[in-house]
């Protein structure tokens, strides 16, 4: 049995309105929903709103995202050697890992400063 649910009134300018019902309309929700469902899940801190650092899901994000480039770069190794150009895939490779590593280390680069 669902738990009962109770009105609330909530301001929102015009563009902050908009911005809602955009990413509502991204996830096919309705913006009371989405409203609900994002305030729900900073509450319950499964959402960290703490300023841009970074929150586990964000990292797996981002170690996904960097695991796909990597295999499509690896995907192009076969193409590169045939074109005798296997630097370019050292150097992509490298400058991939370079990123990542960065990217996951920026909150500790600026503790240090």
């Amino acid at each position: 049995m669902a738990e009962p649910r109770f009105q609330r009134s909530i301001r929102f300018s015009k563009s902050e309105w908009n911005a809602v019902c955009e990413a509502a309309e991204r996830r096919n929700m309705k913006p009371a929903e989405f409203v609900r469902a994002a305030a729900a899940g900073v509450a319950a801190r499964e959402i960290d709103l703490d300023d841009g650092k970074l929150t586990p899901a964000l990292i797996e994000m981002i170690e996904r995202t960097f695991r796909g480039v990597h295999l499509l770069t690896h995907l192009k190794h076969e193409e590169l050697a045939a074109l005798g150009r296997q630097e370019d895939f050292s150097r992509a490779t490298e400058a991939g890992r370079i990123a990542q590593e960065e990217t996951l280390n920026w909150e500790e680069a600026d503790e240090e400063a």
